[in-house]
């Protein structure tokens, strides 16, 4: 691949080069490319890219239509782009080539750095932006992707977790809370954003708001069927307590942060040559 180029899939697969968005081609030649975007740089066995494609009944003309889409995704990538070795294909990019490999390197460097608010916020801000969409676009829905695409959108809420709680750390209360009422309308059932969004309510001394929050959450929960757990009591009872001593901002420490599961996505991408 050219070194300038980016495959991007946390959206519609396409291809970012300097002169802007290019196509990969057709629905096939992006679930071939998905395909082997997943496998992180590894190589594919062609058997397995029949049924990305076609399922458990490819047509006779299988091999050779694999064929022309690997030669057409070369013509976009790159000659070198798609190696073919051991009746298999590898994807032979760098991981900042490919965007949902740089948004979990990001995640994993925001977590690292989460005891620094500041550098920590930029680094969660810089990875969701890489997102435009549905991972892997209109194959989201597709079953060689379903799991790899609920993977990366839990990264995604959790990466967003992050970011509002280190605006919470910054003392952005009034920031965190507008981000925090749209994210619970997104992810109702999200216990940790509930959490988060009642925490800067009564950080921002906005008690009847947050005990409305308590019971908005309460009201979600029972609607599914579900209890609350002991940590929204315990929220309740501080704001009922009333004011606390001043927190100081760049004291708070950031937690409930995971690390990206191990995956086919977070092995080494060779170096494209």
């Amino acid at each position: 691949m050219e070194r300038d180029h980016v495959i991007r899939v946390l959206g519609p697969i396409d291809l970012l080069t300097p002169d802007g968005p290019r196509s990969v081609g057709s629905g096939n030649c992006r679930a071939l490319l998905g395909a082997l975007v997943m496998a992180a740089g590894h190589a594919v066995p062609i058997d397995q890219l029949r049924f990305v494609l076609w399922g458990v009944t490819p047509p006779r003309s299988a091999d050779n239509s694999l064929q022309t889409y690997v030669s057409r995704l070369r013509h976009v990538l790159g000659s070198d782009a798609i190696v073919h070795a051991d009746h298999s294909y590898r994807l032979d990019a760098r991981r900042d080539q490919i965007d949902a490999l740089r948004f979990e390197d990001l995640l994993v460097q925001a977590t690292e750095a989460r005891t620094d608010p500041c550098a920590c916020q930029v680094l969660c801000r810089d990875a969701l932006a890489l997102w435009r969409g549905e991972a892997f676009g209109d194959l989201t829905d597709a079953e060689p992707f379903r799991l790899e695409v609920i993977r990366l959108d839990e990264l995604r809420v959790t990466t967003m977790e992050l970011a509002l709680e280190t605006e919470l750390a910054l003392g952005n209360h009034e920031v965190a809370v507008a981000e925090l009422e749209s994210a619970v309308q997104e992810h109702p059932y999200r216990e940790r954003l509930w959490h988060l969004l009642i925490e800067a309510l009564l950080r921002d001394d906005r008690r009847v708001e947050a005990l409305r929050s308590c019971q908005d959450f309460r009201d979600t929960l029972a609607d599914a069927g579900l209890d609350a757990g002991h940590q929204l009591r315990a929220l309740e009872r501080r704001i009922l307590r009333g004011p606390e001593p001043e927190r100081q901002p760049h004291g708070d420490t950031v937690t409930h942060v995971m690390r990206p599961p191990h995956s086919k996505t977070s092995g080494p991408v060779p170096n494209g040559s």
